[in-house]
């Protein structure tokens, strides 16, 4: 008997330790899995269950099988079930314990077995998912060295078509003359308006012709004003063609340039007397002849003007608003305030609805005009509606007044 409780006791003792061996084991194989990846937290949560009902069956077995040779030695209630005559206490302690010891064994096998298979596959995940972010990293490595090239293309592409803005604006000219008065007789030379100038001359011309039309007609109204803007635009020929029914305003412009043009004509006229028989109501200061057209000039300059805004505005490389803002500021810093009105003008008379309809807000929500000082436009109601409209026009990008002066 104590030779038997002397062998149990080492028995269970060494059952003990593998115990405990694999429990180290499922606590570091737990420590190797990596936190926050949901395919290693199923493989983890599928583990739990079968090691612990692995080592919990093991466990009864071995323990059933330390005390079997005791159990199965007493007075059975049935003589089918008695164990005692069945030979030596030795052999029957062995005979009992081995089945059970044996089976155990075979089930931590097993479990061994079916640890190492799940490191095995916990280290296939962490290897195919360290292969995924090594590919993620590369295609991001990528697409912002992709990103980077179209950045600099685009700003690159910026700058070009602002060079060629400015150039645009240098090579504007109006050839026209002057006049001075030497002794009794009237000298003309010949001189040329380029540059920015010629946009305060022109703002000038358009708001005479207004002005005309206004005093002929007045009102000037929406169709008035696209008028008045076709006649600056195209001039007072094609606009005669156009509207031959307008005689009293082509009339009107006509006498207006004929008076302007008077210095060229004073070898027709003899007397003082005769020159004051020109009308005075309408003063124009311009050293070339009026009201013959700008299309030549203009119609270029706002094709490109609106081609490189509307590459800021809606360019798929730079997404960000300030970004974009930062690139159309520089933009504007070289518009003068005469070509932010003619801009203003342009928009107004349909000719440049696009630069503010449903499609774009160059003008709201791009502060394309943000230097137009709308008080001293012409003075109209019509005008004056158009750009309270503007000012109070929701917005979503925008930041801060409409227009300059407001601020």
């Amino acid at each position: 008997m104590t030779t038997y409780i002397i062998f149990s006791f080492i028995t269970f003792i060494c059952f003990a330790l593998i115990l405990v061996y694999f429990f180290s084991l499922i606590r570091k194989f737990k420590e190797r899995l990596p936190k926050n990846d949901e395919q290693v937290i199923s493989t983890k949560q599928t583990l739990n269950w079968k090691v612990y009902f692995a080592l919990i069956a093991t466990g009864v077995i071995v323990i059933f099988g330390c005390f079997a040779p005791f159990v199965l030695t007493r007075k059975p209630i049935n003589e089918d079930f008695n164990f005692r005559e069945t030979g030596q206490v030795g052999d029957t302690i062995g005979g009992l314990m081995n089945p059970f010891v044996a089976l155990a064994g075979v089930i931590v096998t097993g479990l061994a077995f079916y640890i190492q298979y799940k490191a095995n596959q916990q280290q296939r995940e962490l290897f195919e998912k360290e292969q995924r972010d090594n590919k993620e990293d590369l295609q991001k490595q990528i697409d912002s060295q992709r990103h980077q090239l179209d950045l600099q293309q685009f700003e690159s592409q910026f700058y070009e078509m602002l060079r060629l803005h400015r150039e645009n604006v240098t090579e504007m000219k109006i050839e026209g003359y002057d006049f001075s008065e030497a002794g009794t007789n009237l000298e003309v030379f010949e001189k040329i308006t380029e540059g920015r100038k010629i946009f305060v001359t022109m703002q000038t011309e358009l708001e005479v012709i207004l002005h005309i039309y206004k005093t002929v007609n007045g009102k000037l109204e929406k169709s008035g004003f696209e008028k008045c803007y076709q006649l600056f635009f195209a001039g007072i020929d094609r606009y005669e063609i156009k509207y031959p029914s307008e005689t009293a305003f082509i009339n009107k412009i006509k006498y207006a340039r004929k008076k302007h043009m008077q210095p060229y004509e004073f070898e027709m006229v003899q007397t003082n007397k005769e020159r004051k028989e020109f009308d005075s109501t309408t003063s124009l200061n311009f050293n070339y002849k009026p009201f013959s057209g700008h299309a030549s000039r203009l119609g270029h300059y706002f094709r490109h003007l609106f081609l490189l805004v509307k590459s800021v505005a809606t360019s798929e490389v730079e997404k960000d608003y300030d970004k974009r803002m930062k690139f159309l500021k520089i933009l504007r810093a070289q518009l003068s305030n005469h070509e932010q009105t003619l801009l203003f003008y342009n928009w107004l008379s349909g000719y440049g609805e696009r630069w503010e309809n449903k499609e774009y807000q160059f003008f709201t929500e791009y502060c394309m005009i943000h230097n137009l000082w709308h008080d001293m436009l012409f003075n109209d109601p019509f005008i004056s509606e158009r750009v309270t409209m503007l000012r109070k026009k929701e917005t979503y990008l925008r930041k801060g007044r409409m227009f300059e002066i407001d601020e």
